[in-house]
């Protein structure tokens, strides 16, 4: 099989992860890394076999080894390179936020225009479970009612760049509240804008950065989603219970399964999704299990290496639309918090 030669633009953690995954990927291999210090990239692919360093993404995208180019920067320089990238031919996987849906939809629609894959780097939608749950949901929940998801993570670093307002101007809302709002999009699948947008949030005194968020977003059909998000909880938390007019879905560890992901990797620990309906206390709830050997990651660079080379076996769970979608809704918060 001839391996889709990624590009990667940036060098930070999780252009780090994208990177691993490419090394253990079936139908994809990472062949460049670009920084604008030469050093900073030759010291990303030490150790990453067939990664050759580039200085400045201008030259990536000029590389006729790269099939497509992987944007992991930060948000404010996002749309500039993916665009470029598309007019030199390169497919683009676009890391999240995005400036505004506008900007998310000119990528979009430019790769479009040119015969050309946009896709998020999202990992969690093309784990199994995701679509699984989509498929469940009819049977399951009937029609779906509302959603609620938190996510957040401990930020001690008062340095990094997700609480700098010049390079990530959304701050938490962009990065952990990204996640909730996707899974809105992926579940719920509401139609059209939100109807009714309410939220709340914190600041960083020293960055005046978005730490923390509270959002809830009403739909014309009756149906909502309420989320939490930030960097100030001192723990991890990947809660999400989806609720329809039949039952319950739930979720301890939506974005990053505890067995098999980049950060955590406790074998001991099942993959799946719960089930409750009826009258019952926790030894009711039914546990559906859904198992993958590879990480989500991996599945998300081999998703965008099919629909890259037309196989019609990608799947149907991270569509350029979604991405779009997401955005406005996350647009939608933003105005009602900053």
């Amino acid at each position: 099989m001839t391996q889709f030669r990624f590009g990667i633009v940036g060098t930070g953690m999780i252009a780090g992860v994208v990177a691993d995954a490419l090394g253990e990927a079936e139908r994809a291999t990472l062949s460049r890394v670009a920084s604008r210090d030469r050093a900073r990239a030759a010291e990303f692919v030490a150790g990453r076999p067939g990664a050759e360093p580039v200085e400045g993404w201008q030259a990536l995208i000029a590389d006729d080894a790269v099939d497509a180019i992987y944007v992991a920067t930060p948000t404010v320089a996002k749309e500039e390179i993916a665009l470029a990238a598309v007019a030199a031919g390169k497919h683009v996987l676009v890391d999240k936020p995005y400036i505004d849906a506008a900007s998310a939809k000119r990528m979009a629609d430019a790769a479009a225009a040119a015969g050309l894959v946009f896709m998020d780097a999202t990992h969690f939608v093309h784990h199994p479970r995701a679509l699984a749950i989509r498929e469940a949901t009819p049977e399951r929940l009937g029609r779906t009612q509302t959603m609620h998801a938190a996510f957040h993570f401990p930020m001690p670093d008062p340095g990094n760049i997700r609480i700098d307002p010049s390079q990530e101007p959304t701050g938490v809302l962009g990065d952990m509240g990204w996640y909730p709002i996707r899974a809105a999009v992926a579940y719920l699948r509401p139609e059209g804008p939100p109807t009714t947008v309410a939220a709340m949030g914190t600041r960083d005194p020293g960055t005046g950065a978005m730490v923390h968020v509270h959002g809830f977003l009403g739909f014309a059909d009756g149906r909502s989603l309420s989320f939490d998000a930030g960097f100030t909880a001192a723990t991890s938390l990947m809660d999400l219970q989806l609720i329809g007019d039949t039952g319950a879905i739930g979720m301890d560890d939506f974005v990053l399964d505890w067995a098999n992901s980049f950060l955590f990797r406790n074998g001991e620990v099942a993959t799946g999704y719960t089930y409750r309906t009826g009258v019952i206390d926790r030894t009711g709830t039914e546990f559906v299990p859904t198992p993958t050997a590879r990480r989500q990651e991996i599945l998300m660079c081999e998703t965008f290496a099919a629909r890259a080379t037309g196989d019609p076996a990608a799947g149907p769970m991270a569509r350029p639309e979604d991405s779009v979608a997401t955005q406005v809704l996350l647009d939608a918060v933003w105005e009602a918090v900053k």
